[in-house]
């Protein structure tokens, strides 16, 4: 791992060599911290732009399961996300029991955060992870001698159990109930307390839930109850009924998918407007006068399109969040054949290489960067009606995902790639703002390659 830990350092973040090797030693002990402490363990850097932190270590638990079922190492982690590890790097003091929403898994965790000096200036933290309900605060109030359910454990369980918990004995009555569980059936209607009622009477569907503790939903007035039986048999006990209520849950659901159409129903509007905005534009460009202008324009309605590009991806694949980002790179491939290379122009332009789901907002940059790429090998790779072709590809590693558009063409004069020019300017800024990676180019007379890198 230590390899993968200074690739990661020496790409995305500003640590010299000697942080990184001390980093390393570090990763030697984490496989003990995490089996130790019963928890994920975790070495976070913040990355070059400061906006975001990057996993450069990380460790599961051998005794207990682990929150993730997937590697986090390489992922960005956004501040907003992870409140405790942002505090630590904010204050340089460590952070203690605080929740935070885990990613990709999207669950609530519970975080433990040290921050990692050395020399005197603040390198990483390092991150102890456990689920909110495994938390130590939660369990720790559980008497040590006995962790069953009893009849008059409802004192307890008040204290460390949100869902509403109801014991049933074998007389099929209600023996023990926690205060959530009160609490419920009271919002529920239930006039009387529900220790010592029937189990018939409590709503739920009890003697058909399944053995085997799986979970069944069920709405009663305006509220959506989850719950499941667990089989117990024993002490005069039968079951024990867990239930959540999920009604807000579901309310947010509803509410998001509402949202979700009300967006889809706006950027189909969008994706009209910036269509008609650039066919203006491609009417100027037909009308105007001088070359120089006629440039301008073309190349501006090419910017706006590739935005677009984005929108008209979204609305096919009924998305809100991903898209194919192969999906876009041939929209966009198509909207430069269709609008920047005339039926004189013996150039081809080619997408190849993996696919992966990326952010809308991943998205439009690359889209607009990738246009940008095109149109200039467009213009500068192949005079004179020169035939060529352009290839833009996609590379998905474990760490992250690499584009390279290459052409092969005349090749482009080192000091004008390295100039600040519209073009280059802007896709520059925009791999290094909006994709926190680095753009590299080589030319030489057999052609030019531009490649840069970015998190997906």
């Amino acid at each position: 791992m230590n390899q993968i830990t200074r690739i990661l350092c020496q790409k995305y973040t500003d640590l010299t060599d000697d942080e990184i090797s001390y980093l390393e030693e570090y990763n030697k002990t984490l496989q003990a911290l995490a089996n130790a402490a019963q928890a994920d363990v975790f070495i976070d850097c913040r990355s070059c732009t400061g906006k975001s932190a990057i996993v450069v270590g990380e460790a599961k638990p051998q005794t207990v399961a682990s929150s993730y079922s997937k590697p986090l190492l390489g992922m960005p982690m956004n501040w907003l996300d992870e409140p405790a590890m942002e505090r630590s790097f904010r204050l340089g003091v460590p952070t203690i029991g605080r929740k935070a929403v885990s990613v990709p898994e999207n669950g609530r965790v519970v975080q433990t955060v040290e921050p990692i000096f050395f020399e005197g200036r603040l390198i990483a933290v390092l991150i102890y992870e456990k689920k909110a309900s495994l938390a130590p605060e939660v369990i720790s109030s559980v008497p040590d001698g006995d962790r069953s359910f009893q009849a008059g454990d409802s004192q307890w369980l008040a204290q460390v159990i949100d869902e509403a918990v109801l014991l049933v004995d074998t007389g099929n009555m209600v023996c023990a109930c926690n205060s959530a569980a009160r609490e419920l059936y009271r919002r529920l209607g239930y006039v009387s307390d529900i220790l010592g009622m029937s189990a018939a009477n409590i709503l739920l569907d009890v003697e058909g839930a399944e053995a085997d503790g799986g979970w069944r939903e069920i709405a009663t007035g305006d509220c959506v109850l989850r719950y499941r039986q667990v089989e117990l048999e024993r002490d005069n006990i039968r079951y024990a009924l867990v239930i959540q209520d999920i009604t807000e849950l579901r309310r947010q659901e509803k509410e998001a998918r509402l949202q979700a159409m009300a967006v889809r129903e706006l950027r189909h509007r969008m994706k009209n407007s910036i269509q008609l905005l650039a066919s203006l534009l491609r009417y100027q460009e037909e009308n105007a006068a001088l070359p120089e202008v006629q440039s301008v324009l073309r190349d501006t309605a090419g910017r706006i399109l590739s935005l677009n590009i984005t929108l008209e991806e979204a609305l096919a694949q009924n998305a809100q969040d991903e898209l194919s980002l192969r999906g876009v790179l041939e929209r966009a491939r198509t909207n430069i054949l269709q609008n920047s290379l005339g039926p004189a122009r013996p150039v081809t332009i080619r997408v190849c290489g993996d696919d992966l789901r990326v952010s809308a907002e991943a998205a439009s940059a690359i889209s607009l960067v990738v246009n940008e790429l095109v149109q200039n090998a467009v213009k500068h790779a192949f005079p004179a009606g020169r035939a060529g072709v352009i290839l833009i590809e996609l590379i998905k590693t474990p760490l992250f995902s690499r584009i390279s558009v290459r052409d092969n063409g005349v090749g482009m004069d080192p000091d004008r790639a390295e100039g600040d020019t519209l073009g280059l300017g802007l896709v520059r800024t925009m791999v290094r703002e909006k994709l926190n990676g680095e753009l590299t180019i080589q030319s030489d007379k057999g052609g030019t390659t531009v490649v840069f890198d970015f998190i997906a």
